[in-house]
């Protein structure tokens, strides 16, 4: 292909303008046979392959017209095959792309990028408040659509900086909410399944991709877990949460996530957690119920959420006792797959053993 591409419009596939323009060059599912197309065509298998095992998309923009094109072919891979995980899996990678270019970004393109996609109410504001640069301001309205999933304190807006209703903003930050927005727009195009014939070059790159899917699903997801909750294969980390909730010890925001998140992902009934919190909480039943449904991606977005990794639990202090298997894990459920593993191998041992008196 000879069509010559701005490096502008590869960056941010998923934007109005990207988009027009590939509606414009009216590629038809034939047309990617031609050789012509190889490029794009392998390029879009190695982005959903990149969300699936790196957790992140890479920039190639050296050739851009590959980079812009891969984009929607790398969506129809993923709603064909149509698994809701691997649809949000790659909504995230892309999204952690953009945040990237955007951190890079000049000015001027944030706030178009703002403001024209995604409609925020945003202003340039330079100001140094406590130590702290800012660059932006956004209206609270704005600010709070895009942070209602964050976990962190700094992002509760009792702890923001505020004026006349805007919340003060670093670069990075506006950076950050503007990754939501990309993460929600991929996810709603990849979350609309579609059966396609797909030619055979084109059903061969699919193929490849499920194959990697199916090989790491269960190291990113929740699969290769027990069937029923086994709790003393819980690591020491959600050992410390549960019995600080079982003690009456006011527990933080991130130490209820991680508990919450753990007990969903190994598949605790919900009725049993909303029966947990509130026989030794004075919590309010419906807003707690509430709470574990959607962390459990039964309310808002319907996005599971995992529980936070290992060091992300030592950074708030939750990363308690550490044993053998501790160091052989980065993350909570590794813990709890490779400990009821040795769990449920003991009990098969002593069976034997007791046949075999």
């Amino acid at each position: 292909m000879s069509l010559l591409i701005d490096r502008e419009v590869a960056k941010y596939p998923f934007l109005k303008q990207a988009l027009d323009l590939v509606d414009s060059l009216d590629i038809k599912l034939e047309d990617m046979v031609s050789s012509d197309y190889a490029k794009v065509l392998d390029r879009g298998a190695e982005r959903v392959i990149e969300a699936i095992v790196k957790g992140e998309v890479s920039a190639k923009l050296a050739d851009s017209i590959t980079e812009l094109l891969s984009f929607p072919v790398a969506i129809m891979y993923v709603t064909v095959i149509g698994e809701p995980f691997l649809g949000r899996r790659y909504s995230l990678g892309e999204s952690i792309r953009a945040y990237n270019l955007l951190n890079e970004e000049r000015i001027s393109k944030i706030l178009e990028i703002a403001i024209q996609e995604f409609g925020w109410d945003i202003l340039r504001e330079i100001d140094n408040i406590d130590g702290i640069s800012y660059g932006f301001k956004i209206h609270f309205t704005d600010y709070l659509s895009n942070t209602h999933g964050f976990r962190e304190d700094k992002w509760k807006l009792l702890n923001r900086m505020i004026k006349d209703g805007y919340v003060y903003l670093t670069s990075i930050e506006v950076a950050r909410l503007l990754q939501v927005e990309v993460e929600q727009l991929i996810k709603e195009k990849v979350l609309r399944q579609q059966k396609i014939n797909l030619p055979a070059p084109i059903q061969n790159r699919l193929e490849k991709v499920s194959d990697v899917y199916t090989e790491n699903r269960s190291k990113i997801g929740g699969e290769g877990l027990p069937e029923k909750v086994i709790n003393q294969a819980f690591p020491p980390c959600i050992r410390y949460c549960m019995e600080g909730l079982l003690s009456g010890r006011r527990a933080s925001h991130m130490e209820r996530f991680a508990l919450t998140s753990f007990l969903v992902n190994v598949g605790m009934d919900i009725n049993e957690m909303v029966e947990l919190y509130t026989s030794v909480t004075d919590f309010d039943e419906s807003l707690t119920r509430y709470q574990i449904e959607h962390i459990a991606g039964m309310r808002g977005g319907q996005t599971k959420y995992t529980p936070p990794t290992c060091s992300t639990l030592n950074t708030h202090g939750i990363c308690r006792e550490k044993d053998t298997i501790c160091r052989y894990v980065r993350h909570p459920l590794g813990y709890y797959r490779i400990k009821s593993k040795q769990i449920e191998g003991k009990e098969t041992d002593s069976s034997e053993d007791r046949k075999n008196e």
